[in-house]
């Protein structure tokens, strides 16, 4: 069984969204934010995908590459 990744890096939030990495940075700092998370804290696809309402396993697939 192939191990599956859990975060989502801003770098991929960029490319997935079409956004600066700065602005990527900004999101995922926002979800973290919504979640109660702290910054050293990591974002889960899951959440990313619930957050951005788009499908997870759309999400992991790009983010496979």
């Amino acid at each position: 069984m192939k191990n599956q990744r859990m975060c989502i890096y801003a770098k991929e939030v960029g490319t997935l969204l079409g956004k600066s990495p700065q602005q990527a940075r900004r999101i995922l700092s926002l979800i973290k934010d919504s979640l109660g998370k702290k910054q050293h804290q990591y974002v889960s696809i899951h959440e990313f995908a619930t957050y951005t309402g788009l499908n997870e396993e759309e999400v992991r697939k790009a983010c496979q590459g």
